[in-house]
């Protein structure tokens, strides 16, 4: 199989993928309405990340999203992929807040780069007690850290991969141990990445940038034409993937009706 692609992936692409990579795992559907809308939900976590309509453009598709999320406990929330999309929005509703994104993709070199030690990268199928743990100590908020335990933790350990698709979750460790945690979801030749995390005590240690450079490395050697991911538009996040090889394609919106669940 080439591993070539002759262009960029288009929204709708990145976007199916994406679906595609987190259901199973945090998400737990996906539903068609009409005209080409759909909505993708979560029982178990309710940030609108992970809860939210997308192809809505006249007001048939938002009465249906405004039932498919209600109907499911969840407070309405629109992608908007485009300023155009994010405008027929904003006539249709005035949003309590709205979260700017980018979604980025590079190539992985068709050289795997020299890894500084590759016994300090392990992967698994399956989430460990290590990933856990370095997942749950990536952040300093206490009740961030109360919630990734509470929420997203019990969905990937429950993780049932769809039809294609192989997820891998990635440890990278230093002289003290467990020090970052990554996901790969692999499909069709896509590689969605996800879950990228250094614990508090060891970050600004260039752990990250290490982590997504081996990232790359993986998803090339397991077939993969190009790596995706989304990240807060704006912002050392961005920039740092950007050092790394990301470009960002698009800058979709999250528009929500509640500031909070």
């Amino acid at each position: 199989m080439s591993l070539e692609i002759v262009s960029d992936p288009t929204f709708e692409t990145l976007l199916q993928a994406h679906v595609a990579a987190l259901t199973g795992s945090l998400l737990d559907g996906a539903a068609r309405g009409p005209d080409g809308a759909g909505f993708v939900w979560s029982r178990a976590i309710p940030d609108p990340t992970l809860n939210f309509a997308y192809g809505i453009r006249t007001p048939a598709q938002f009465s249906w999203a405004g039932a498919a999320s209600l109907g499911r406990g969840r407070s309405p929330a629109f992608l908007a992929g485009d300023e155009a999309e994010h405008d027929r929005l904003r006539a249709l509703f005035t949003p309590a807040a709205t979260f700017p994104a980018s979604w980025m993709v590079a190539r992985p070199p068709p050289v795997p780069a020299r890894a500084a030690d590759p016994a300090a990268l392990t992967l698994s199928p399956r989430v460990d007690a290590a990933f856990e743990e370095v997942f749950a100590q990536s952040f300093d908020d206490g009740a961030v850290r109360k919630h990734l335990r509470r929420t997203y933790l019990p969905a990937l350990r429950r993780a049932k991969p769809g039809p294609g698709l192989a997820l891998w979750h990635m440890i990278l460790r230093d002289a003290a141990g467990p020090a970052g945690c990554a996901t790969l979801a692999l499909r069709d030749g896509a590689a969605g990445l996800y879950n990228v995390s250094t614990r508090i005590d060891r970050q600004n240690r260039g752990l990250g940038a290490a982590l997504i450079h081996a990232a790359l490395r993986e998803a090339r050697a397991r077939g993969a034409a190009f790596v995706f991911l989304q990240c807060p538009a704006g912002g050392p996040v961005e920039a740092l993937y950007a050092r790394a090889g990301f470009r960002t394609l698009y800058r979709p919106s999250l528009l929500c009706t509640s500031l909070t669940e």
